[in-house]
């Protein structure tokens, strides 16, 4: 939903753009409900442990990504450290 919100800015993106992210968006909504059809065949294969690993790998990503919004946000990445 973000993604949608600052992908559609009407000052910065055109109407093709915007069709453009409105497409993707379907598609990854579309992928998201086949996995979760698929869902109990996949963890027939990877397991009760293999699932508790996944979630424990994807909680990091999705922290990463959390901090990474919030440097971005307070432009961390242009601080310049002063040698002296």
């Amino acid at each position: 939903m973000m993604a949608v919100i600052v992908l559609t800015d009407n000052d910065v993106y055109t109407v093709p753009e915007k069709a453009e992210t409105g497409v993707v968006l379907l598609v990854v909504l579309l992928l998201n409900m086949i996995a979760l059809l698929l869902a109990d065949p996949i963890l027939r294969v990877i397991g009760r442990q293999g699932a508790a690993v996944l979630v424990r790998v994807m909680g990091i990503i999705l922290s990463s990504f959390a901090v990474q919004l919030v440097f971005t946000a307070i432009d961390v990445g242009h601080w310049k450290v002063a040698l002296h």
